[in-house]
């Protein structure tokens, strides 16, 4: 066990590790969101769990911002994740229930509930946001880079001995992945645009695969558990949009909206995820006691 805790900073293993890791917290995000709401109507109860869930990943999120750049990360995308299904979901939903949004629907079947509706409300807001972050001289997302880097933007030298906050970074990475995504789906899937079952939903679709296979093959060249991991965050959420699109095609099933009926395959996962948090978490305990030793 040692031995494979030392090797998940060894590219390829950290890469394949930090995506398997996204992939399962993607979907257990979305396993909790379909069982809170199956389980609890809306009001009190449904409230109160949101906002426990809200608040604590905040505190994960802060905790996150005092511990080492591997803790620090895991933490902050936990934070980020419990942020999204808290906050981000109980707004979509109850918003969009008070407002009475009506769903879009095609051929009888409903596309895009109240929910979804929300946040396409919100794509100026997420474009705008994104602005901002952009034009912070210290950033170190590569995206961000690539754009101050080809087109001429930067912002100013970034400063130097400047220190990182992992936490704060992968949480911020996890709610925006997310929730570009979502913009991304809804549009592709909107039955008064794209729609759907067009070609050309088929053909951004595969853009997504093959952008998706380019990043994975950049994420399985990276050294070091927290660097992979938080270049993971985007990699699997942009990979998670055709995987969820397949299985909307029928190509197998979304065991991940469908957690009573895959009730084996989703605590396997949610297993599997906990160990992995453990180890992320003893691996750099390790290396600190073998430092101070």
């Amino acid at each position: 066990m040692d031995t494979i805790l030392k090797r998940l900073g060894d590219s390829p293993i950290g890469g394949i590790f930090s995506l398997l890791m996204v992939w399962f917290g993607l979907a257990l995000g979305h396993t909790q969101v379909v069982l809170q709401h199956s389980s609890l109507p809306m009001g009190l109860l449904d409230t109160s769990l949101s906002w426990i869930l809200g608040f604590g990943g905040f505190a994960l999120v802060w905790i996150g911002l005092k511990r080492p750049e591997e803790q620090a990360t895991i933490l902050g995308y936990i934070g980020g994740s419990l942020i999204w299904c808290g906050f981000f979901e109980w707004t979509w939903r109850y918003f969009g229930h008070w407002l009475g949004i009506e769903p879009i629907m095609d051929q009888g079947m409903m596309i895009l509930s109240p929910e979804l509706l929300m946040i396409q409300a919100t794509t100026l807001i997420v474009l705008s946001m994104l602005i901002f972050l952009g034009a912070n001289k210290d950033t170190r997302c590569r995206m961000f880079m690539w754009f101050h880097r080809n087109f001429k933007l930067r912002p100013g030298r970034q400063t130097a001995g400047y220190k990182r906050q992992h936490a704060r970074t992968a949480a911020i990475e996890t709610v925006f992945l997310v929730w570009t995504i979502y913009l991304f789906a809804i549009f592709i899937n909107d039955p008064r645009g794209i729609k759907y079952d067009s070609i050309l939903a088929m053909v951004l679709t595969g853009g997504f695969v093959v952008w998706g296979i380019y990043l994975v093959n950049k994420l399985l060249k990276i050294r070091g558990l927290g660097p992979a991991f938080r270049y993971a965050i985007p990699t699997g959420s942009i990979c998670w949009l055709p995987i969820e699109a397949f299985a909307r095609w029928g190509l197998y099933p979304e065991i991940w909206v469908m957690p009573k009926e895959y009730t084996g395959l989703m605590s396997v996962v949610l297993i599997l995820f906990v160990v992995g948090v453990v180890g992320m978490y003893k691996t750099e305990q390790d290396q600190v006691v073998e430092a101070t030793a």
